[in-house]
């Protein structure tokens, strides 16, 4: 009896241990799986970031998970044979005008405070040679419409003519000067789409105010040049004059034909 009794005892002892053991088993495996970042049952903000990053598209690949496929987002070679999104011709009258402004109106731009407009004077329409002014594009957020402008602010003459031209999103964007990239009559563009491209044909217009708030005046003429030490594309005023601090540009870069 005395045996039996211990016997039982430790029986007794071992079952208690047992279930203990399984019991602290059971805990430790449910808070590993549900510990930020260490499951695959994870919940909650931990599984919502890991989603959202998935999708987000960048200007290059590096640092992306092997599993992940992030397309560039500004792709060099995505404009060589594209045509533009837009292409038109716009004349000026007494009631499409204001002042030194003109007035564009055309699906793609309507109501796009973030839009990127080229606005060149062609030849052979009456313009070439006779209109002095340098000009540039605006949004005019009352209207909601772009607009071409005199950076003079002397009034656009009635029939002047302008060629509009709207880049594929994958060709264009937006340069703006500031103490960085700026030297003299020199802006220096810093893009993807430009660096390292002696070949490309790269155009640009004045934008006086990109997304629609407040803007610099750059009366000068402009155009671009590529610089070989540096292998950058830059804008530069023509007349050696300073560009100010904060003058905005819209770019567009093509493989084969002169937006300007």
């Amino acid at each position: 009896m005395y045996v039996a009794g211990v016997l039982l005892m430790l029986a007794t002892a071992v079952g208690v241990g047992a279930t203990t053991a399984v019991i602290f088993s059971w805990q430790s495996g449910r808070a590993a799986t549900g510990a930020s970042g260490t499951g695959a049952t994870v919940t909650g903000p931990a599984e919502t970031s890991t989603r959202e990053v998935s999708k987000l598209e960048t200007t290059g690949t590096a640092g992306a998970p092997e599993d992940t496929k992030v397309e560039p987002s500004s792709d060099p070679n995505a404009f060589a044979d594209a045509k533009p999104k837009a292409s038109f011709i716009h004349r000026a009258n007494k009631r499409n005008s204001r002042g030194d402004y003109t007035y564009i109106s055309d699906p793609s731009l309507n109501g796009d405070p973030n839009a990127i407009v080229l606005a060149s004077l062609p030849p052979g329409r009456g313009n070439s040679g006779s209109y002095k002014h340098n000009i540039g594009v605006w949004y005019e957020p009352v209207a909601r419409r772009w607009a071409i402008f005199n950076q003079d602010l002397a009034p656009v003459p009635a029939g002047s003519t302008f060629e509009v031209v709207v880049p594929q999103a994958s060709a264009k964007f937006v340069h703006e000067a500031d103490l960085l990239n700026t030297a003299g009559n020199y802006t220096y563009l810093d893009d993807p789409l430009t660096n390292g491209r002696p070949d490309a044909v790269v155009s640009v217009t004045q934008n006086w105010n990109p997304g629609g708030g407040r803007g610099v005046y750059n009366d000068h003429p402009v155009d671009t040049e590529y610089d070989a030490k540096v292998e950058q594309w830059a804008v530069y005023n023509r007349d050696d004059a300073s560009i100010p601090e904060g003058a905005a540009f819209n770019i567009s870069v093509s493989a084969g034909v002169d937006l300007r």
